[in-house]
């Protein structure tokens, strides 16, 4: 056993650590050294795509522009607007948007023209008599631009009238240039402003950042003029990718915290597109490894059955008929048993299970045999102790004389104790459950008796369901509550009283209540009450105290019963049972 146990150690240690350090090694390689960079640059390769297409946008863009600016119409604009009169300067200003309105079917962005004078004045292609894009000039996009000092730039997205409605906006993106003299060229005539549909350029960011966790285009001066925000809480939103940058002012892939950051710059414009790549991406992006890792950890536990199969087996079969004879056993069988022929220590097991189901199957016979007979003298004490056939021919004989005299209470009373003591000796042939009604009349000779003892204290008032009348109770279950609502509840009030028995059929369940209006019992009392076993014969008859009624119950039920007091001091007591609907 020692020997085949060392075998199987060493073969599983040598298999298990080759499998797993070749497996890991050639994983963390290639994902380190391969996969990481590769998906990197792919990023890096669609990040540089898009850039190209908003270079080659706005360069389309500007050359459009510085096309318009030189063109004879627009020249002479600005070259004579001043000098002529205001009929004149109406006309030629028309005259030059409509030229320019119609040369705006050459790029779709564009959106509208605005024509600046060197002295600040403004005419828009959309109005050309209203002073609305003077006021917008004074906004943000346009100063920033003056004060960069450029010649021609790109804006900041703003928003801009898109109809003459005026609450209908839109965003927009301006393309600014200085119109020169093309005969002075370092002479400055004004402004032309070509405002661009933002959402052109929305639209080829959305296509180009679809696959990116967060996305920015930072204008040359830092502003934002797109961004996208990232759908996973683990990536970097907007404004950190912007502290990012500033951290990190290199070009390409840049690890920061929980992933890379990818910045793509555009020379001609100074435009920066950042994006951000989470280590959880890349593991999703690469969960091909894993399955390469499983391919490996397959064919390790390949490799490991066919070395370990024999010894496996040698072991694993005796070991399952154990725990299968076990589970067997835990369920309550003790019949099962194991045979093992392996001439080792797994035999001696058996062997031992063996041996210990045996005794185990001996010893609970006997617990059972010692229990039902301890259970048969507990009921024989609590219900069987007085044999009342040594008295029966004295109460017939008084009967006889009772008869004689004519004393028919006396008749009564008697006949009643007789039955009685009679169903006390039928004990152990009719065993211990018997049919309410017949409970019920017993209960009845019980009550006669006590009627006559206390005579006009008390009395009994019925309400029985007649479909419980066949449902099985324990014998002599009600008459200790009778018993005690008499003599510890009526019969201290001195005054008469009334007791209410009534029980009742459920679906399952067969319910016993008893009432009485006595004095009630103190609380102190009620929660020590179960405690109190006795045997008493106060009453002339074997009295079974309420703790040994509840252990009967407990007995002939167990969790399937219950039993509940409920009392208030001088205002009465009541008892309810709850037993099993049981039916002969």
């Amino acid at each position: 056993m020692r020997r085949l146990r060392s075998v199987i150690l060493q073969r599983i240690a040598v298999v298990a650590a080759v499998s797993f350090l070749l497996s890991a090694g050639f994983t963390y390689y290639y994902y380190r050294t391969i996969l990481i960079g590769q998906m990197l640059r792919e990023d890096e390769t669609r990040l540089a795509q898009t850039m190209r297409q908003l270079e080659y946008m706005s360069d389309d863009i500007a050359k459009f522009s510085f096309y318009l600016i030189i063109s004879g119409q627009v020249q002479s604009f600005y070259k004579t607007f001043n000098r002529l009169d205001t009929y004149d300067q109406f006309a030629i200003l028309k005259h030059t948007l409509d030229y320019l309105d119609n040369n705006k079917g050459l790029r779709k962005e564009v959106h509208s023209f605005a024509l600046i004078l060197p002295d600040g004045r403004a005419f828009w292609s959309e109005s050309v008599n209203d002073l609305y894009f003077s006021e917008r000039l004074k906004e943000d996009w346009y100063q920033n631009y003056k004060r960069s000092g450029q010649d021609h730039a790109f804006s900041e997205p703003h928003d801009l009238l898109v109809s003459n409605n005026a609450s209908q906006t839109g965003a927009m993106i301006s393309f600014i240039v200085s119109v020169r003299d093309i005969e002075q060229p370092e002479k400055k005539i004004g402004e032309l402003i070509v405002n661009l549909d933002y959402e052109n350029f929305k639209s080829l960011l959305d296509f180009g950042s679809r696959d990116f966790e967060g996305f920015i285009w930072l204008h040359e001066g830092g502003a934002v003029l797109y961004e996208k925000e990232p759908d996973d809480s683990g990536a970097m939103s907007s404004d950190e990718l912007i502290r990012a940058v500033g951290e990190k002012p290199g070009e390409g892939a840049v690890k920061v915290r929980n992933g890379y950051l990818l910045v793509e710059r555009s020379n001609a414009n100074h435009w920066k597109l950042v994006t951000f790549i989470s280590q959880k991406k890349l593991m999703e992006r690469g969960q091909f490894v894993l399955y390469l890792l499983g391919v490996f950890s397959v064919t390790s536990t390949i490799m490991t059955l066919l070395l370990m199969m024999p010894a496996i087996l040698r072991i694993t079969r005796p070991i399952m008929r154990l725990y299968h004879a076990m589970n067997i056993v835990s369920s309550g069988n003790l019949q099962a048993s194991v045979e093992i022929r392996t001439g080792d220590e797994l035999e001696k097991l058996g062997q031992g299970f063996n041996r210990m189901t045996h005794q185990l199957r001996s010893h609970l016979e006997e617990s059972i045999r010692y229990e039902k007979n301890k259970r048969e003298m507990e009921l024989e004490l609590l219900l069987s102790q007085l044999n009342p056939h040594f008295v029966y021919n004295t109460l017939n004989a008084v009967m006889y004389m009772a008869e004689k005299q004519g004393n028919r209470d006396i008749v009564r009373m008697t006949g009643a104790l007789i039955r009685l003591l009679q169903d006390a000796g039928k004990i152990g042939e009719a065993g211990s459950l018997i049919p309410l009604r017949d409970e019920l009349r017993l209960l009845q000779d019980y009550i006669e008796i006590q009627s006559y003892r206390y005579a006009g204290m008390f009395e009994v008032v019925r309400d029985v369901d007649e479909e419980a009348l066949d449902c099985l109770v324990p014998r002599h279950l009600i008459q200790p509550f009778i018993e005690n609502a008499i003599f510890h509840g009526i019969c201290p009030k001195d005054a008469f009283g009334t007791i209410r028995l009534s029980v009742s059929a459920r679906e399952r369940t067969l319910v016993i209540r008893i009432e009485d209006d006595g004095v009630g019992i103190e609380p102190e009392q009620l929660a020590t009450i179960w405690d109190r076993v006795e045997t008493r014969k106060n009453s002339g008859l074997r009295h079974i105290g309420l703790a040994n009624t509840k252990k009967r119950l407990e007995h002939l039920f167990d969790r399937q019963a219950a039993l509940r007091i409920e009392s208030r001091v001088h205002e009465g007591t009541a008892v309810t049972i709850e037993l099993p609907k049981v039916v002969k």
